[in-house]
């Protein structure tokens, strides 16, 4: 079985079926895991959020979601200045 999405493809994640702070919504693959059995897994990192996840294909789905431009992103540096 191979990979369905690519890296850099927004998709939509879905919340985990039990007990789990993981949000649903939009999210960027950051990166397709090798695998020899079991499930296909990607590493996504959700709009809103800095950390990643690891998530199996089941949980993702095609979205029309976009990327925020480079300059919409805030980075720890941006928010530093503003707040001076």
């Amino acid at each position: 079985m191979s990979h369905r999405y690519i890296i850099g493809q927004m998709l939509e994640l879905r919340s985990a079926p039990r007990h789990s702070n993981r949000p649903s919504g939009p999210c960027e693959v950051i990166s397709r895991l090798p695998h020899e059995n079991g499930p296909v897994l990607y590493r996504v990192r959700s709009q809103g959020e800095s950390i990643e996840r690891v998530v199996e294909e089941g949980d993702l789905s095609p979205s029309d979601a976009r990327k925020p431009a480079e300059s919409e992103r805030a980075t720890a540096f941006s928010i530093a200045i503003t707040k001076r």
